[in-house]
């Protein structure tokens, strides 16, 4: 804290006062709001950990108790899908920024994720078309997020 001396002329002794500008600028505001994301992008991590591992008990309960494969099959793609979402705030925590390429990436398996649960012989025409127009801006999406942004090393 920054402290300014002023001489009480009167007294001559030194008066010790604090700047009010130091305790209240915008640079440490939004330090202060940065951490509080932070905070609240970790409880998110944490929480999507806790719905991971509630989901492969579900897993591994409905394979002892012989639950139907697509219900099986749609909890583990959905496990990925989370997989995903937690690279991708774990990259985030770490370098503060949110790639697009791993956004795109979580993007993709969640629309492959429907195909695979609903099915493409139980779709009309449209809507495969449609999916597949999707698919195809993501793909693009993807190839120049690859070229654009710098990935670090270990993803």
């Amino acid at each position: 804290m920054d402290t300014a001396n002023f001489v009480d002329k009167s007294m001559g002794t030194r008066i010790k006062t604090s700047s009010f500008e130091p305790r209240f600028s915008l640079k440490r505001m939004f330090n202060s709001l940065d951490k509080f994301q932070d905070v609240i992008v970790f409880g998110t991590a944490v929480a999507l950990v806790f719905k991971m591992m509630l989901i492969l008990a579900d897993i591994f309960i409905g394979l002892s108790a012989g639950i139907d494969i697509k219900t099986i099959t749609s909890q583990s793609i959905f496990l990925l899908i989370l997989t995903e979402l937690f690279r991708l705030t774990a990259v985030y925590l770490k370098h503060h920024r949110i790639y697009v390429g791993i956004a795109v990436e979580v993007a993709v398996v969640s629309v492959l994720r429907e195909i695979i649960v609903e099915g493409v012989i139980h779709m009309d025409a449209l809507h495969i078309v449609s999916i597949c127009a999707f698919l195809l801006v993501l793909g693009g999406l993807m190839f120049v997020s690859h070229k654009v942004e710098d990935l670090p090393a270990e993803h």
